[in-house]
């Protein structure tokens, strides 16, 4: 059960990392490109970490790939818009969509798995700010420059 409940945890953080790289827009995130198969594979973790009957495996699946045909239309949304897009407007459209695919896993899962579900969300979303906190520090510990974003900066 350990190694599973591991092994999914890992997984979803690669997931996110990826899901994170592919949400930069124009100029990161280009070189990889998550498709309905890697959605599978998460599923089949999550299944496992969850331990969903089939039914409910079978539901989780199909959330998901909503989740990601939902998310791949903004992003497509936010790349069409020629680098000018509002951040603020993005992370609440993309909050929305998660809060939608969060309160059908509510309705679908236990109680238990539902606590787990989320609990596993919080830990992936704290490894990220982790991982990204060590991306933008130097060597020396200190915390890297960083150029200014948009038009008409620097």
């Amino acid at each position: 059960m350990k190694r599973t409940l591991k092994f999914g945890i890992a997984a979803a953080i690669m997931l996110l990392f990826v899901i994170q790289l592919s949400a930069q827009g124009p100029g990161g995130g280009r070189g990889f490109q998550m498709t309905e198969d890697d959605i599978k594979e998460r599923v089949e973790t999550t299944a496992k970490t969850l331990e969903l009957s089939d039914d409910q495996h079978k539901k989780v699946l199909s959330y998901e790939l909503d989740f990601y045909n939902k998310r791949q239309i903004e992003f497509q949304k936010m790349r069409n818009s020629g680098g000018e897009f509002d951040r603020e407007e993005m992370r609440a459209r993309m909050t929305k969509v998660m809060d939608e695919r969060n309160a059908k896993y509510e309705e679908l899962l236990t109680p238990d798995q539902y606590k787990k579900f989320i609990e596993t969300q919080e830990q992936r979303r704290n490894e990220m700010r982790q991982q990204r906190e060590q991306q933008q520090q130097n060597p020396d510990g200190q915390p890297a420059e960083r150029p200014e974003r948009g038009r008409g900066r620097g």
